[in-house]
């Protein structure tokens, strides 16, 4: 039994008995009978027998490196580096989007998956591609990239609205601002367009998106007539009563501007002395930039002035109605339109020619 590799530990038992011992290869416990071991000539380890077929199993299936190389470049990719085996990763360059990357084998050869997780969608990619990739799509992001997969703010630079698809969505999508695929005077898509204004149409689609088309506010209750194509553009408050809802012009009033760095826009604004206008907007997030105290019919005629000088400027909404559950998206533009500077000085000199 030595002379075969085990010593052992208790008298002779019997020839078809157990026999304890201990291997001399690596010490592990045997129980090997001497019939089995020393007429039958079988090892007398089973587990340095188990060990020895699982390496030479292991050996069959082990990739040549030729062989790796050649199977891994028709997943149009190329090695950086020398095949490291089948159990770790192996760095390699895509030839499509050229980026180095850590490839699994077996995942891209035996299970047949995509080399490139960033080809493929998968990974996580810089910020300054991501916004490369929405400005391809004709939107340009108004706010830092919150992920792949999460709703992101941007403007279409077609049409000049605020949309907020994600990249992941828009990178399926074949009209990728909802205005812009809304466009159609379908009576149906012409009532949806209203209502996301905030307007709720008291008679049928007129059939042009240059008529006007009677509708009420819903904010305020009051009726307004716009047309639909400017409506769509959002050059100017749906309902010219908003400005003046709730405000008393007989009453010394505060013109405000204040800016929103999440949502990227600012706001012009008035409210009398004694309300919690300001506060309303505060407790949201925004902050005040500056504000003047002037005769309350001043102070709606500076805001005017402002307000007309952006329309004139052909600029859009900064926000939406879901922004601002409070109201008052109708007097904001997105900072990436009007630069603060500019604000302050719209600010300046609408309120210089009201004192």
């Amino acid at each position: 039994m030595r002379d075969r590799g085990t010593d052992p530990q208790v008298p002779y038992p019997g020839a078809d008995k157990p026999w304890p011992g201990v291997c001399h290869a690596m010490g592990h416990p045997t129980f090997s009978s001497y019939s089995s071991v020393v007429t039958k000539k079988q090892g007398p380890c089973k587990t340095c027998a188990q060990i020895n077929n699982s390496r030479i199993a292991a050996e069959k299936r082990q990739v040549k490196p030729a062989v790796a190389i050649a199977n891994i470049r028709a997943a149009d990719v190329e090695p950086l580096e020398p095949f490291p085996g089948t159990q770790t990763t192996w760095r390699c360059r895509c030839n499509k989007c050229r980026r180095e990357i850590n490839v699994w084998y077996g995942s891209v050869v035996s299970a047949g998956n995509g080399a490139c997780e960033y080809c493929s969608r998968g990974a996580p990619i810089p910020p300054d591609e991501a916004r490369a990739e929405m400005l391809g799509f004709g939107l340009l992001p108004l706010v830092p990239y919150p992920g792949a997969n999460i709703a992101w703010r941007c403007r279409c630079l077609n049409c000049g609205q605020i949309v907020d698809p994600s990249l992941t969505n828009a990178r399926k999508t074949k009209l990728k601002c909802r205005f812009c695929a809304k466009r159609a005077t379908d009576p149906d898509v012409a009532m949806e367009i209203m209502r996301d204004a905030g307007l709720e149409p008291l008679t049928a689609f007129p059939g042009s998106v240059k008529t006007a088309w009677p509708a009420r506010h819903i904010v305020c209750g009051k009726v307004v007539q716009p047309t639909l194509d400017k409506v769509i553009q959002r050059r100017r408050a749906p309902c010219a009563h908003c400005a003046q809802h709730g405000f008393q012009p007989d009453k010394p009033g505060y013109v405000y501007l204040i800016i929103h760095q999440g949502l990227c826009a600012a706001k012009i604004g008035i409210y009398n002395e004694g309300t919690s206008r300001l506060r309303q907007h505060e407790r949201r997030g925004w902050i005040l930039v500056t504000q003047e105290i002037l005769p309350g019919h001043l102070a709606m005629k500076a805001e005017d002035m402002v307000l007309d000088r952006w329309t004139e400027l052909g600029l859009p909404y900064g926000v939406t109605s879901k922004d601002m559950p409070q109201g008052g998206w109708t007097e904001t533009v997105a900072l990436v339109d009007r630069a603060l500077s500019d604000l302050t000085s719209d600010f300046i000199w609408s309120t210089g020619l009201c004192r």
